[in-house]
Parts: C-alpha cells; sequence; structure tokens
C-alpha cells in the first residue's frame, strides 16, 4: 500500500536467496550479519555511508524486484 500511495520504500538484507523470494519492491544486500545492516557498532561513519547509500537507491533503482549489493565488508576486530 505504501508504494501505490507514491511512497518509496527499500528493504536491506543479507541474503540474496531470500530477498529474491519475499521480493520487495527495492532491496539492498549488505553482507553484514543479521540485524546489523548498517555494520559494526560505533562505526558512524561507515553507518551514514550506508544510509546515504540507501536513500540514493530509492531514487536509482526504479525495476520493481531490483536487488542491489553494496561494496561494504564488515571488518573483523584485530586479535588480541
Amino acid at each position: 500500500m505504501t508504494e501505490a500511495a507514491g511512497i518509496p520504500t527499500i528493504s536491506m538484507g543479507n541474503m540474496a536467496d531470500r530477498m529474491a523470494h519475499i521480493k520487495p519492491p527495492r532491496a539492498l544486500l549488505v553482507k553484514f550479519a543479521r540485524g546489523s545492516m548498517f555494520g559494526e557498532p560505533g562505526n558512524v561513519a561507515r553507518q551514514r555511508r550506508i544510509l546515504l547509500d540507501a536513500l540514493d537507491a530509492l531514487k536509482t533503482m526504479t525495476e520493481p524486484g531490483t536487488i542491489r549489493e553494496l561494496p561494504y565488508r564488515w571488518k573483523q576486530p584485530d586479535p588480541a
């Protein structure tokens, strides 16, 4: 209903096959742990970048069912 009212939506997930099955209007694939779609805790710069990428995708992803993978990868903590 939201999309039908002219309000674009975007989903974020970490499993392309699930997103393809669910078929949201547009989706961003991020290679992060479930529940951490914006990256590592405390990494404000990356979180901001991902949010801006998601907002940009709302403007540029016009084909229904499009899934775009973001280039970011989870940064593992240095071994102690």
